[in-house]
């Protein structure tokens, strides 16, 4: 897990606003002669020559060899001298490079092609119709003036890059076979925005052997990362959370949870993450019911952790005749800001829901319950609707409070649970940590499944229960 003295703790994706654009130009390209037309300015190039030096050289008749210079004369790429012999012309000698190189004759030809660039940096980074949507992802705030600007830019960054941009593969079309003559941008003719769409940028948060963050890396999309790790600095400042390490020592205790206090110094209440690798490694080694995991669960390794305790369970229920579509697969979310901000949580929640179910029956029932304020809160349901994309149906509104919003629950009713604590230590990381274990005791497994009914099925005010019904319900105003 600890590679290079650093160990992820947390992946996010950002939301770079970018625009796609139609930008029809003009560019220089440089293609090569006729045989006899390029070996005759190539012999001159070297000396000036008679034309009947240049008729013996090519064992040519006086009738081709009159043919051929004069060809080349009417070009303007030779001339006759008054003592009879022929040199390039100004417009010939621009063939060359230098002596002994193949003449390229440069032409103008127009072109266009859709190109896709962010609004911050304003790099190019594709050519193909990229349909993101504004969810599951933090969304960056840049200045209006690049948005209502964009055209323009984009025209003096496509001239600048125009290198760059044929390097990526992004303008295939104007490179000949073998890629040897490469074309320049002549001019820009025109550029039409087409459409604007978010850039995601999947950002993985470090931190060395001590437990603090590490600088984040760049990103290959982008010529210049800088100005982007700035505006997320601002965005995670403005959404910042205080430390609430103590409200979570406190959930421990209330879970019998002593492993996972265990990862922590008892001085200075901060995480050592030599402590997680070690307590991994001694339950891969015992008979030990628990997986201890760093990250969020939808985290790419910890979901596949999950998925292998879930796939002896989904399958003996397959091969059973028993009727198991009531046994209930709950999932509450933490209130947290970073909290499913990944494209990884949206594939993870997929998975929660369509494995519920196979043409033949109902493995389980999937319930998830994302924190709002209570039944009324409909612009907090509205945003869920947002974050959630097209599984918004499947989710339900839960009164914040669980555990004081610092805990997420995974609960298959006599089967596992999973406890993920989201740490918010602002003094030595941007952002929550989240650790959490899977386990399959039996008692435990009981034990975080009452605490998860009994708050669910619990009053908080007006006599309204905690389960505030579903988001789409509640988003309408209906539970109101």
């Amino acid at each position: 897990m600890i590679s290079e003295n650093k160990v992820t703790y947390h992946e996010v994706d950002f939301l770079l606003p970018a625009q796609r654009f139609n930008i029809q130009f003009s560019y220089i390209s440089k293609k090569g002669l006729p045989f006899i037309r390029e070996f005759v300015l190539r012999l001159v190039h070297v000396a000036s020559m008679s034309k009947s030096q240049i008729s013996k050289y090519f064992g040519l008749s006086r009738r081709e060899t009159e043919e051929a210079i004069s060809d080349l004369v009417q070009r303007g790429e030779l001339t006759l001298s008054d003592d009879g012999r022929l040199t390039l012309t100004d417009k010939s000698n621009g063939y060359f490079s230098e002596i002994g190189e193949i003449p390229q004759l440069s032409t103008v030809q127009d072109s266009g092609a859709t190109l896709s660039f962010d609004l911050a940096t304003f790099s190019c980074f594709s050519n193909q119709n990229i349909q993101e949507k504004w969810n599951a992802g933090i969304s960056l705030k840049i200045v209006d003036s690049n948005v209502s600007q964009s055209e323009r830019l984009v025209e003096k960054h496509f001239q600048h890059q125009f290198t760059q941009i044929l390097d990526k593969g992004y303008l295939s079309h104007l490179l000949t076979q073998d890629g040897k003559e490469r074309p320049s941008v002549y001019t820009v003719n025109s550029v039409n925005k087409l459409r604007q769409f978010p850039l995601r940028l999947t950002t993985y948060f470090k931190m060395d052997t001590d437990g603090k963050a590490v600088e984040r890396e760049d990103y290959e999309q982008l010529n210049s990362s800088e100005c982007i790790h700035e505006l997320m600095a601002l965005e995670l400042s403005r959404i910042s959370m205080v430390n609430n390490s103590m409200s979570i020592f406190k959930s421990m205790v209330s879970l019998n949870d002593e492993d996972t206090l265990k990862l922590f110094d008892s001085k200075t209440n901060l995480f050592n993450p030599k402590y997680i690798e070690d307590i991994q490694v001694l339950e891969a080694h015992t008979t030990s019911e628990r997986l201890t995991f760093l990250g969020p669960i939808y985290l790419k390794n910890n979901w596949e952790k999950l998925q292998k305790i879930l796939n002896p369970v989904l399958s003996k229920r397959i091969k059973e005749k028993s009727d198991t579509s009531n046994s209930r697969f709950t999932w509450i979310a933490p209130s947290d800001p970073y909290w499913a901000k990944s494209a990884r949580f949206i594939s993870s929640l997929s998975d929660f829901i369509h494995r519920s179910s196979t043409k033949e029956k109902r493995l389980y029932k999937p319930v998830l319950y994302v924190p709002v304020c209570d039944h009324r809160d409909i612009k907090g349901a509205k945003q869920w609707e947002r974050e959630l994309g097209q599984f918004y149906n499947d989710a339900k509104g839960l009164a914040e409070g669980f555990l004081d919003g610092n805990v997420e629950i995974l609960h298959l009713e006599d089967e596992f649970g999973v406890v993920i604590y989201h740490f918010s230590q602002p003094e030595t990381l941007p952002i929550t940590m989240p650790i959490g274990y899977i386990t399959k005791n039996k008692e435990l497994v009981k034990k975080i499944g009452t605490l998860v009914n009994d708050y669910i099925r619990d009053i908080s005010a007006f006599d309204k229960p905690n389960d505030c019904g579903a988001i789409s319900s509640l988003a309408k105003g209906v539970n109101a």
